[in-house]
């Protein structure tokens, strides 16, 4: 379990994982905050194996798990039956939308100002409820990002990623890693700001709220890179900004 937090209180952890796609590494990575109560929020759950769970159990108690958006959502009944008195919290529409087959508690569509209560004022929510899928016409991704506000962390699922382009700590990217961030950048992304992007104003509202007007230093992404700083609020502006 890695710490985020650079200090010796820290209540910030993740614990990234390879994520194989068509032979390529694309990365994961689960997200927990330690609660001021000492309970355990968890932000898109990974596999619960045995280290895993040994890892999380000494950390606290086990209170909320949240799949942020549509894709995230694999390893949320396993985080459901192994701690069953956990609030299991789904994006907005993603509780009808998986019914029968992952038991959701909480559609965050459902609540107001989309944090919940529970989470006594700690997190900054924002729900980006701007898209439509060619075709189909339902929402993509419909991910809610979430701001962590006593740390200045930011949760972000897949509207912004950071793989790296040469080498993390002196190691090497892998080839197949370094095609997927480039299709990312250069086809994937402008393809979603451009088209799939379809309220504009909307998402530039969202955007300037999570780059602009929270407060955060740290930003905690599902795949690529932790990041701090500046550089980490640049990176953000300039992945949501490029269209």
């Amino acid at each position: 379990m890695d710490v985020i937090e650079e200090r010796k209180d820290s209540s910030v952890f993740a614990c990234a994982r390879p994520f194989v796609w068509n032979d390529i590494d694309v990365g994961g990575r689960m997200g927990i905050v330690k609660m001021r109560d000492g309970s355990l929020w968890i932000h898109s759950p990974i596999e619960l194996d045995d280290a895993t769970r040994r890892a999380v159990d000494a950390l606290g108690p086990v209170k909320f798990v949240v799949s942020p958006n549509y894709e995230h959502v694999k390893y949320a009944s396993q985080w459901k039956e192994a701690y069953p008195g956990a609030t299991l919290y789904g994006c907005p529409g993603l509780k009808a939308k998986t019914a029968g087959v992952i038991p959701y508690d909480v559609d965050l569509g459902d609540v107001p100002g989309t944090c919940p209560e529970e989470w006594n004022g700690e997190f900054q929510c924002e729900h980006f409820d701007c898209e439509t899928t060619p075709l189909i016409g339902t929402p993509f991704f419909n991910e809610v990002v979430f701001h962590h506000e006593p740390t200045a962390t930011l949760f972000i699922t897949d509207l912004v990623w950071t793989y790296p382009a040469n080498s993390v700590g002196g190691i090497d990217v892998p080839f197949g890693t370094k095609v997927w961030k480039a299709l990312m950048d250069k086809l994937y992304l402008p393809v979603y700001l451009n088209l799939m992007v379809t309220k504009k104003a909307r998402f530039a509202k969202s955007v300037g709220k999570v780059a602009g007007e929270w407060r955060w230093s740290t930003l905690v992404p599902c795949h690529g890179t932790v990041e701090r700083g500046e550089r980490a609020r640049r990176i953000v502006r300039d992945h949501l900004e490029r269209s």
